[in-house]
């Protein structure tokens, strides 16, 4: 690689935007930033977690209201 060239999925690495947080918020961000990441790889880490929490609480929800049926059931219904 040509020396002060990125590769494509590097330019696509490269932030682009901007986040402005208070002090605290950019204190406790920095708390949980873990060596050698970086804070926009530590936000992603924490949207994933956010995710995750968020598809298990829709589930355990789903859970708890939702009609199901069997798989049996359901294959003979959609004639499988």
């Amino acid at each position: 690689m040509e020396k002060g060239k990125m590769t494509a999925q590097k330019q696509s690495d490269v932030a682009t935007k901007r986040v402005a947080l208070t002090p605290g918020t950019w204190a406790a961000l920095s708390n949980i930033k873990e060596p050698g990441k970086t804070l926009g790889q530590t936000v992603a880490d924490l949207i994933a977690e956010h995710q995750r929490r968020k598809l298990e609480l829709d589930l355990d929800e789903i859970d708890a209201t939702g009609t199901f049926t069997s798989w049996e059931e359901a294959k003979k219904e959609l004639n499988l």
